[in-house]
């Protein structure tokens, strides 16, 4: 897919969008919105984009991906947020070891010499992508496929020996909603960020981000070919681009890798369709 994308090492503004990306309010106080959340280390700034309640909304969501099944990754990373100057540093981490009965034993580590991992759902295909599914607006599940792990630290190998063991168990609980939710914003304020504001009707994903419709997997999965490249300097990878169907609907996909330097998975999302009746864009 050919499109649009914004490089972003260092702090970047976008022009302002001037209104509430995700109910429209122009009154009012409006607030910068990271378009990937600062604690994941987002550096791609939309100015004057979210109204307070909207903001209180998201970031909800965000924090419990953040503070949750995302959050040894970022420490290991060294990724800080907004609130991290008033975080203690964790000093140990609790590791699993597996015996040779398969029974487990827990034992805390020095942080610095424990295994840190983190998971990334890999979903299905979204429906609007997937000429063998039909669009179900019913639909209330999310489908994942697997799951990708990262792993930050010492070696595996080397912790099993050291402490006589078989093997070692990580679980996590992870907030799959929240996760999705939290794709949508990144994929919804960079089509804005990128394309400029279009009417909030025209996306499917403003309602699942609000929570007022939970058909995410017409709109949201990850793609198995199509990818975004691993490896480089980039902690994440964004690219938007518009898509035409023989009736001359359009709709615009945004993909997005987060963790660019390791093999992980290419997500895609519908942020904005159009009917070929309705020639507004912009």
């Amino acid at each position: 897919m050919d499109g649009k994308a914004i490089k972003a090492p260092h702090t970047v503004r976008t022009a302002p969008a001037g209104a509430c990306i995700y109910c429209g309010a122009t009154g009012g106080r409006l607030t910068d919105e990271h378009v990937v959340p600062k604690g994941l280390g987002g550096t791609l700034v939309l100015p004057q984009a979210s109204c307070d309640d909207c903001a209180r909304l998201t970031s909800q969501f965000e924090m419990r991906v953040l503070r949750g099944f995302l959050d040894r990754g970022r420490q290991a990373m060294g990724i800080k947020g907004r609130k991290s100057h008033k975080r203690q540093a964790a000093d140990t981490i609790t590791q699993t070891f597996i015996q040779a009965d398969e029974s487990t034993f827990d034992h805390d580590v020095p942080w610095n010499e424990g295994v840190k991992v983190m998971h990334l759902p890999v979903f299905v295909l979204p429906a609007f992508l997937d000429p063998r599914r039909e669009m179900d607006p019913t639909v209330s599940k999310l489908e994942v496929m697997a799951l990708d792990t990262l792993h930050f630290g010492v070696g595996q190998g080397e912790l099993v020996r050291e402490y006589q063991a078989q093997g070692m168990r990580f679980e996590d609980q992870m907030d799959l909603w929240a996760f999705v939710k939290m794709l949508a914003k990144i994929a919804h304020s960079y089509h804005v960020a990128v394309d400029g504001l279009f009417p909030l009707e025209q996306s499917p994903l403003v309602p699942i981000i609000l929570g007022q419709r939970s058909d995410a997997l017409n709109w949201i999965g990850t793609m198995l070919t199509d990818t975004l490249p691993s490896a480089g300097q980039a902690l994440h990878l964004l690219h938007h681009a518009p898509l035409e169907s023989e009736d001359r609907s359009q709709a615009w996909a945004v993909r997005i890798k987060l963790f660019a330097p390791d093999p992980t998975p290419t997500y895609a999302l519908a942020t904005r369709l159009s009917l070929p009746q309705d020639t507004t864009h912009g």
